[in-house]
């Protein structure tokens, strides 16, 4: 989007941030450092959260008016939570003057609990709620975890607005994919998995709810390693019908067995060895084709908007 202002906005917010870093030695023991400078930037990143969860909202299919009774979290979050699964994202603090060594400060879910108010919303909402309302008793709660994860949120809240996809061309393992996507602070998990089979459109490992981004070959691409794919599969078919019923009639000939479930068994495995020399042969046959088809894949990362 040509004038994005919300991404202007968390950038210059990122780079307060950073130059606080120069001044504070971020690691985990400085992570419950607070200040009025730390109390204001959290503010403002919650401003900034408040106003692109509506937009996102409303983008999205929300119908609430735009008004007083429309809330940010238990409203607009909670229907992108619902679409896109919100609360799994991770985000991965990799900031280089950043120090942390505990693993819950440097991978963070920023959007759990997100869709909720009260007592039962995440940390960062309660401190941006508390210091808001009280911020001289509640200055303890401006402090760098809370700030930090609240910049997370906003940060994966502007991908999805940007909603950008990256054409890698024959990259397959995503190297040359920026997973910082512009931040100088987060980076993004990106899901790998660029398995062709016939009938499959995706294929999702464990971690696909945790990634922001995910790596796959180009449907265009795709579809025609597929359908050369279901020709070398109908080609094999053919060709095992064709000849099944002679080759199982020469291999049966003196064949030895006492019961009929030997005889079942055996000639199941003489028929699931002729179909899989047919099917070696027509591979071969059309192997030259089939190599030019899978160099033909190319690749791309786009959004996980939980579509597969």
């Amino acid at each position: 989007m040509s004038n994005n202002f919300y991404w202007i906005v968390y950038k210059n917010i990122e780079k307060e941030l950073i130059d606080l870093s120069n001044l504070i030695h971020v690691d985990d023991k400085q992570i419950e450092i607070y200040s009025v400078k730390i109390a204001e930037l959290l503010l403002r990143t919650v401003v900034e959260v408040e106003s692109i969860s509506k937009t996102l909202y409303f983008q999205n299919g929300g119908t609430k008016p735009d008004d007083i009774g429309l809330f940010f979290d238990t409203d607009c979050i909670d229907l992108l939570e619902k679409k896109w699964l919100l609360s799994k994202k991770q985000v991965y603090v990799s900031a280089p003057n950043f120090y942390f060594t505990l693993l819950d400060n440097q991978v963070l879910t920023p959007l759990k609990k997100a869709n909720k108010r009260g007592t039962s919303s995440s940390d960062w909402q309660k401190a941006y709620q508390a210091i808001k309302h009280n911020r001289v008793t509640s200055l303890p709660k401006a402090n760098l975890k809370h700030l930090i994860r609240a910049m997370a949120a906003l940060y994966i809240l502007n991908l999805y607005y940007k909603d950008n996809s990256y054409l890698l061309d024959k990259d397959s393992v995503g190297t040359n994919f920026d997973s910082t996507l512009g931040s100088s602070i987060f980076s993004v998990k990106l899901h790998i998995n660029t398995s062709v089979s016939v009938g499959v459109v995706y294929s999702k490992k464990s971690d696909f709810d945790e990634c922001v981004y995910l790596l796959k070959p180009t449907d265009e691409t795709r579809d025609a390693l597929q359908q050369k794919l279901i020709e070398i599969n109908e080609k094999t078919t053919e060709r095992t019908k064709a000849n099944v019923i002679k080759q199982l009639t020469n291999q049966l000939q003196g064949i030895q067995a006492t019961t009929q479930e030997e005889i079942s068994e055996k000639v199941k495995s003489i028929a699931d060895k002729i179909k899989t020399d047919n099917m070696i042969q027509v591979a071969r046959e059309n192997g030259q084709a089939i190599v030019k088809t899978i160099e033909g894949l190319k690749y791309e990362a786009i959004l996980n908007i939980q579509q597969y």
